[in-house]
């Protein structure tokens, strides 16, 4: 994915006003004070897998590294992955994405995106918070992993627009739509790739620290109480009905089912986290793999942001990186 370069203004004529020297002179001081890498021996490339509201437990992994002096030289990541990893490499910190996203108003931001089917809401999101910066211009290396739905092949994304790619990566099929990206039509990475081990390593010649939060589905836990929730207040009383009517007049014929057998997006979901959690075992390559303990959490259980992050700074800190 190339990108066109526009030439600033002021590079445009030969000579230059002296408010124009200001304005790039201010321009660099800043980027080198707010991208300027730690000086640490210990440097290591990382790899965020998805996993959706799980993949909010990166953030207490990030955390941990900048405590320990732990310099994260690049970074490689899929789905939730990309966009925690993305707003790292752009220079927010692992303690400011606590604050940020402790302090999102999920149940609002879940009815926008119900009202946005098309997922222009959550397009316009990230474009909002990532802004238009070229991958090649971070200070840490970056990828975005996606999927060609067309071919099924893995696609790493390296340069480009960085909220683009991201979307691209983010697509959870059924749910977002495809991104079409030089020709490609591409989905959520974690249909191929769940933890980019492999991308990271590349990125970076250094120990690979993978993070994987995709565990074996808790017991019991179902998505459908989700669902609902986020319906409340989003959408007409008449239209969760129809959707709780269609749950339970439809149910899959199956011989002997169970009372509690699972629903059909209930299935879709559970497959797709089973398939994902298999995949993710090639997190295994990685010098040093960080499990967080978010297998009860449900994928759209954003809520419980504070608690998924402490997780995650718990995991790291029980898997002594180093």
């Amino acid at each position: 994915m190339e990108v066109v370069r526009r030439v600033p203004t002021y590079f445009r004529t030969r000579q230059f006003s002296a408010s124009c020297i200001l304005h790039l002179a201010s321009r660099l001081l800043l980027l080198s004070l707010r991208y300027t890498a730690p000086m640490t021996e210990k440097r290591i490339a990382l790899a965020l897998g998805g996993g959706a509201a799980k993949g909010l437990a990166h953030v207490g992994v990030l955390r941990g590294l900048e405590e320990d002096g732990i310099e994260v030289a690049a970074i490689a990541g899929t789905s939730m992955g990309s966009i925690v990893g993305a707003l790292y490499a752009r220079g927010m910190r692992g303690k400011e994405m606590e604050a940020f996203f402790g302090s999102v108003d999920w149940a609002r931001l879940g009815k926008i995106m119900l009202r946005s089917p098309g997922g222009g809401a959550f397009r316009d999101l990230l474009r909002e918070t990532l802004g238009i910066e070229p991958i090649e211009d971070l200070a840490i290396p970056f990828a975005a992993v996606c999927c060609n739905l067309e071919t099924g092949k893995e696609v790493v994304i390296r340069r480009g627009n960085l909220a683009d790619a991201v979307v691209a990566s983010s697509s959870i099929p059924g749910i977002l739509p495809p991104s079409m990206i030089d020709g490609q039509t591409l989905v959520d990475g974690a249909m191929v790739t769940p933890v980019p081990v492999e991308s990271a390593g590349q990125l970076f010649s250094a120990p690979v620290v993978a993070v994987n939060v995709l565990r074996p589905p808790a017991a019991g836990h179902t998505i459908k109480p989700v669902v609902k929730r986020l319906l409340e207040g989003a959408a007409p009383m008449q239209l969760m009905n129809h959707v709780e009517a269609f749950f339970n007049n439809h149910p899959l014929p199956i011989v002997g089912r169970k009372p509690d057998f699972p629903n059909r997006l209930e299935v879709v979901m559970r497959s797709f986290h089973v398939m994902q959690y298999n995949l993710a075992r090639q997190g295994e390559r990685a010098s040093q793999i960080v499990e967080p303990e978010v297998g009860s959490i449900g994928w759209f259980e954003f809520e419980r942001a504070r608690e998924i992050m402490a997780e995650g700074y718990r995991a790291y800190r029980a898997a002594a990186i180093g």
